[in-house]
């Protein structure tokens, strides 16, 4: 599942792919950093809950 995160340095959503875990397939696990597509800076995730993609 795609989660979508707002870059920190130039506010652009960006889509950051979930892998799904744990049996019923409820749990998602993203990477804990991420670059931005648009300015390439360097973002952390913040705890769940995430807001899915579009």
């Amino acid at each position: 599942m795609n989660f979508s995160f707002e870059c920190g340095w130039c506010g652009e959503d960006c889509v950051v792919y979930g892998e799904p875990t744990g049996f019923w397939r409820e749990l998602y696990r993203v990477p804990d950093e991420w670059h931005c597509w648009s300015c390439d800076g360097l973002n952390y995730t913040h705890e769940p809950p995430w807001t899915p993609a579009e």
